[in-house]
């Protein structure tokens, strides 16, 4: 048997973390001294404290951490587990890249002293009714839009439909506030003629816009986007109007036609109307 101390150097854990352990239930001293209230700790057991180690150091907590080990022989649970911890962590590596790469086109920004907009000039104009395919989903984060756009163009393909596709593409945003997750969009592809509607892929013609401040912006969607949204915000603001619906981003260049982010094309459109 090892008192603490010294078993706290055999496996590499402090003896606060092997009394803190002990206190959520994770792991006991194999004895304790009845007579000076030593904890003493057995060799049998540094797989043990070593395993629980291992799953700390990965991201598990220490509720998971308990569940694992009192179900570690059942295979298929524990490798479920492994499996769901497995794609947060590359979740979190896709995140942190996202900001990564926004952090050095920022960075370059302030190098060049680039400040200036990719946008255009706003413009004011009636947006006609078109004939689309629509999708529209309940999606759980804005980086779902992938997954909307793969389901789209595989029911075009298994459908044969890509002769009767327009090159460019809209996303509706119909939220009437920012939700970070559960957010009701709806991806369209306008068509040259009409087919027959088939679960959620919806033929139909999207309504016209009567009077919409519209912005055409180059570049990638994380930047030019918030660009142009600000600018069309400031206009409407400035210029005595308000928006009465949905936002339209409407993919002139866009990943289906240009491989480049940096010359993706996209008119941001605004439905407004002048204030009373």
């Amino acid at each position: 048997m090892f008192k603490i101390g010294t078993f706290s150097q055999l496996v590499r854990v402090s003896p606060r973390m092997l009394r803190h352990y002990e206190k959520c239930g994770l792991f006991y001293p194999a004895e304790i001294d009845k007579i000076n209230g030593y904890r003493l700790y057995s060799a049998a057991q540094i797989p043990l404290i070593l395993r629980i180690i291992a799953l700390r150091d990965v991201g598990f907590s220490i509720q998971e951490i308990g569940d694992i080990l009192d179900n570690f022989e059942e295979q298929d649970n524990t490798q479920e587990i492994f499996q769901v911890k497995s794609r947060a962590i590359q979740q979190g590596i896709a995140n942190e890249m996202r900001k990564m790469d926004l952090l050095n086109k920022m960075y370059e920004r302030i190098e060049k002293g680039n400040y200036t907009t990719t946008c255009g000039e706003v413009v004011l104009k009636k947006i006609p009714c078109i004939k689309v395919l629509s999708l529209r989903e309940v999606i759980s984060d804005y980086s779902y839009q992938e997954v909307l756009w793969e389901k789209m163009y595989t029911y075009i393909g298994e459908n044969n439909l890509f002769s009767i596709i327009e090159d460019n593409i809209i996303v509706i945003y119909h939220e009437t506030e920012y939700k970070e997750k559960d957010i009701d969009i709806e991806i369209v592809v306008p068509v040259k003629e009409m087919k027959k509607s088939t679960g959620s892929f919806i033929f139909k013609e999207l309504e016209s816009i009567q009077l919409a401040a519209t912005v055409i912006c180059e570049g990638s969607y994380d930047k030019t986007l918030p660009e142009g949204e600000t600018m069309l915000a400031k206009w409407i603001e400035d210029n005595g109007y308000e928006i009465i619906g949905s936002e339209r981003a409407y993919g002139l260049c866009h990943p289906g036609n240009e491989q480049d982010p940096d010359k993706y094309q996209t008119e941001i459109q605004f439905p407004i109307v002048k204030k009373q």
